[in-house]
């Protein structure tokens, strides 16, 4: 028997199995973009193949020009006490800079103190402990033999290529089922998205290993944050002009003259606090996909990208200042067949590996595979600032 109403009919009245869905055919990510540091480094194109999973290349440098003495001296001790001898060769001018006097070196007892005529060209003054000294070059008489070679060596360092692998599988009926969104081909691309957010955080975060297991090797990349060593600021307290222009002052002492800071939302606000009137938005075509703002110091430079996933107690208080000239994504395997040229959503390092579900079940199983670390050349050309809290 049907059900007889009286006067209007009502959308409560009616089956929702009647009422069309309106439905967005895309499904929403709620973090489509947290990945800042591999999109950087996609879009301009800073990846490099490499035939082995433990690229290496070796660093060098010019003589070391500058030491600190080991002791306090009068103004009339010859005996010099530095901290590190091998720096020095017979005929160097030495310059204290608090001072003003220059000395002389004439003779390397190996024994930490080196002998010096004090007083060239001035008068002597006494020498502080960690006294900063700065090697000027050499300085010799008319008819005299040409002065001792001097070199640095070469340092290697390896980096380990990592696997990360992501997975997305679906039923064989659910993949046949018409969806308005969700399906498998949106499921992938948001496993993409996770990929690389895992990416960006090994990039990151990821400390070196190599490790066997079951026997093979299981290897773990370094990150920026343990591989720079050189130049970190702990600012522990509220970022101002003076403490930033400090951190670039330091950050700036090696490498170009532009750089790259990832900073986190805390540390961009207190930038935008003291630097209004001074930011710079970058031109679209110039911002690598992402929104950055130009901050220019006496020092360089800075381009500033808000990195949301510096967050929680610890990195909250992160600015990682990058000269991406240093830095490089080495890759092993990519594209669908593992050639070097193939590309898969503009990223030459990640590949896309599909149908590898076993052969007697109804299911489709594909996975997003990348093989690759992140090479940091010369970590001094790099800072990270700390403890930012407002």
């Amino acid at each position: 028997m049907p059900t007889v109403q009286s006067g209007p009919r009502g959308t409560i009245d009616t089956l929702d199995d009647l009422i069309v869905q309106e439905m967005m055919s895309r499904v929403a990510q709620l973090e489509p973009a947290s990945r800042p540091l591999t999109t950087l480094m996609n879009n301009m194109e800073k990846s490099m193949y490499t035939e082995n999973p433990e690229p290496q290349h070796s660093e060098d440098e010019l003589l070391p020009n500058q030491d600190l003495s080991s002791a306090a001296i009068a103004s009339n001790i010859t005996a010099l006490p530095v901290q590190n001898e091998n720096y020095y060769i017979k005929g160097d001018i030495i310059h204290v800079p608090r001072t003003g006097e220059n000395m002389r070196v004439t003779a390397l007892p190996g024994s930490g103190n080196i002998t010096v005529v004090r007083g060239v060209g001035g008068p002597p003054a006494a020498i502080n402990n960690n006294e900063p000294l700065w090697i000027l070059g050499g300085a010799q008489r008319e008819g005299d033999k040409s002065r001792t070679a001097l070199n640095t060596l070469e340092v290697q360092y390896t980096h380990f290529c990592q696997i990360v692998r992501n997975s997305v599988e679906g039923v064989g009926t659910q993949i046949a089922t018409k969806l308005y969104g969700g399906d498998f081909e949106e499921q992938a691309e948001k496993k993409l998205i996770e990929h690389k957010r895992q990416v960006d955080y090994f990039f990151k975060w990821g400390r070196p290993s190599r490790t066997a297991v079951n026997g093979e090797w299981l290897r773990t990349m370094e990150g920026v944050n343990h591989r720079i060593q050189t130049n970190r600021m702990a600012v522990d307290g509220i970022l101002g002009e003076g403490e930033f222009d400090a951190f670039l002052e330091m950050g700036f002492q090696y490498g170009n003259s532009k750089k790259l800071l990832l900073a986190s939302p805390r540390v961009i606000r207190s930038i935008t606090n003291f630097a209004k009137n001074r930011l710079v938005t970058v031109p679209e075509d110039k911002s690598y996909g992402l929104t950055l703002y130009e901050y220019h110091s006496p020092s360089g430079v800075v381009q500033l990208v808000n990195d949301r996933e510096l967050k929680g107690q610890t990195y909250s208080g992160y600015g990682i200042l990058l000269d991406p000239d240093y830095l490089v994504i080495r890759y092993l395997r990519a594209g669908p067949d593992g050639a070097r040229s193939a590309r898969y959503t503009g990223s030459l390092y990640c590949k896309r590996v599909e149908n590898i579900q076993d052969n007697d079940s109804d299911t489709r199983k594909d996975e997003i595979f990348s093989e690759l670390c992140l090479q940091m050349i010369h970590e001094r050309v790099h800072a990270v600032m700390t403890g930012v809290t407002g």
